[in-house]
């Protein structure tokens, strides 16, 4: 992360990084055939995790903080950014909003999310390949941004914080979820794991840092921290996964209780979700 203000360089950087990622998501098995015997390690281990995450409800509880901070879509302006063919509520929201634009890099997912979106008739949906941060895009005035694991695909973060906020009307708000490292043994395990990963150029998950860089463009109206003490069943998942989920239900609970705000709590969490609105 860079403290310094945005400039024309990064993001001419960032442009540059994201025709690369377009071409790395063009064809949908890249990702999962990309790397060497420690990316594919890497990848069984997130499968892992998210098999548990999954049978515990974490998702769920996500998609349900979505709903209540995106509150009342009708007569809103809505960009799904990133989108790729659809994410878990990007037909809920195209049905409830005014006006709903996805954007992804890869046209083979906007041609599938295009052709759904047709095929349920919403007829005030689009769907458009665009980097967002290119002069290409130039639309205004959204209401809200739902960033469903964007935000940290960015390098140099503040140049895409001032767009974001550009983009948005008034008190806008963006909803986000996202990766961190500010728990260490974290971060040490994705250093080790960076040389060897495959999109290591446009992976840049939150430190306490990024939440500074945020608080200039945006108030952090709420924040939920996930996978703190949740993050232990994913060891013990390898011994015994119904152990594993049965403690996991526990742990996950109270990590919706504790953490909420920025604190020790949050930066021993693996994961963030929270909703900003426009200063």
């Amino acid at each position: 992360m860079e403290n310094n203000s945005p400039t024309v360089a990064q993001r001419k950087e960032m442009l540059q990084v994201n025709l690369q990622q377009s071409k790395f998501y063009e064809l949908p098995d890249t990702y999962h055939s990309a790397g060497g015997s420690l990316a594919k390690i890497w990848r069984n281990i997130r499968n892992s995790q998210n098999e548990v995450s999954n049978r515990i409800g974490v998702n769920q509880d996500i998609y349900r903080l979505h709903r209540e901070w995106m509150g009342e879509l009708t007569g809103q302006k809505v960009l799904d950014l990133g989108c790729y063919d659809g994410n878990p509520l990007s037909f809920e929201i195209a049905q409830k909003a005014q006006s709903y634009l996805g954007i992804d890099l890869s046209e083979f997912a906007i041609g599938k999310l295009r052709e759904e979106l047709q095929q349920r008739g919403f007829t005030k949906a689009r769907a458009l390949a665009v980097d967002f941060l290119s002069p290409e895009f130039s639309e205004t005035n959204f209401d809200l941004v739902y960033a469903h694991s964007v935000a940290h695909h960015f390098k140099y973060f503040e140049a895409f914080l001032q767009t974001l906020s550009e983009r948005l009307a008034p008190g806008g708000k963006v909803v986000t979820l996202d990766p961190m490292q500010t728990y260490l043994p974290a971060k040490i395990a994705r250093l080790i794991y960076r040389p060897f990963q495959p999109d290591k150029d446009w992976e840049w998950p939150f430190s306490k840092q990024t939440f500074v860089q945020i608080q200039k463009y945006f108030e952090i109206e709420k924040i939920q921290g996930t996978t703190g003490n949740l993050k232990w069943a994913m060891p013990l998942a390898f011994f015994n996964k119904e152990l594993a989920i049965r403690a996991g239900q526990r742990w996950h609970q109270n990590d919706l209780q504790k953490n909420t705000g920025l604190n020790q709590d949050l930066w021993r969490c693996l994961h963030v979700t929270m909703c900003w609105r426009k200063r």
